[in-house]
């Protein structure tokens, strides 16, 4: 959460907008009985190529409740604005707007922009942002 602050910080300054932390698109947090967070990630957000995507069916309804909670902040954006997220929950919002059921969509590289759009209703991919270039997530 700590890079997603800097980086809107400098966005607030560039910008002069102000800036709020939005627990509904955050980090997903791992359930309090995993004691490997990677290998967690790894199991339920199989972003590697080439290795078959998991489903949001598949997952635990703790973690469909959490990609839930971020598509309806989503959809209750009022106005024009730059959230700065992480991995899995700009997956979880871009698959939402996909229509797809898999975890991954796609892989965004570190500071890539994704821009969404809401029109009538519903959440559009306008663009997705670069493509991740090293399989350096956690």
């Amino acid at each position: 959460m700590r890079r997603c602050q800097e980086t809107a910080a400098a966005y607030v300054s560039l910008s002069d907008r102000e800036a709020r932390l939005e627990e509904a698109v955050s980090e997903v947090v791992a359930p309090a009985h995993i004691t490997d967070r990677p290998a967690w990630l790894r199991e339920n957000f199989r972003w590697d190529e080439g290795v078959p995507r998991r489903l949001w069916a598949e997952v635990d309804p703790a973690l469909r409740a959490w990609r839930d909670r971020a598509v309806a902040r989503m959809h209750a954006v009022q106005k024009d604005c730059a959230v700065f997220s992480h991995f899995i929950a700009i997956n979880a919002i871009v698959g939402a707007a996909m229509g797809s059921a898999e975890t991954m969509v796609f892989r965004p590289g570190h500071a890539s922009i994704t821009e969404l759009e809401l029109a009538d209703g519903a959440l559009r991919v306008v663009s997705l942002g670069a493509d991740m270039t090293s399989s350096d997530v956690r």
